[in-house]
């Protein structure tokens, strides 16, 4: 009986997979992301309710971040899933402004998941009547 070295099927690309990041592997943007949001190992974790060495997991392409996690880990980033998946669009230059930083490590320093869902939700309604604002001038 011959018992020839095989790689397990998980560890294959899915065709799912790369539909949903076509720009590439998503594991090198977890990464990214976390590090420009000055997000640690341990900060993602408990954001995420994995351990540390799971978040590096996550980043080094050795397990698989679940879908369902991504809203979370952007979250934590301070960006969208879209820009996770490199499908995201670039800000305009001059329309981040230099309070971006400071909100950013403010949101990451909440630990509480549901104080995090109501600030964005505070920040997304602010936006919409911002829009509506300039809409009608």
């Amino acid at each position: 009986m011959s018992h020839t070295a095989r790689l397990p099927q998980f560890a294959m690309p899915r065709p799912a997979d790369l539909a949903a990041a076509p720009r590439g592997p998503l594991h090198p943007r977890l990464k990214q992301a976390r590090l420009e949001a000055g997000v640690t190992l341990a900060q993602m974790g408990r954001a995420l309710g994995v351990s540390p060495q799971q978040i590096l997991k996550y980043e080094t392409g050795q397990n698989r971040l679940c879908a369902s996690r991504l809203p979370s880990w952007a979250m934590t980033c301070g960006v969208t899933v879209d820009d996770l998946l490199g499908q995201g669009v670039e800000a305009p230059p001059g329309t981040l402004g230099e309070g971006v930083d400071s909100l950013v490590r403010a949101f990451i320093s909440i630990a509480d998941a549901g104080v995090r869902r109501a600030l964005v939700e505070t920040a997304k309604a602010l936006a919409e009547a911002d829009r509506q604002r300039r809409a009608g001038s």
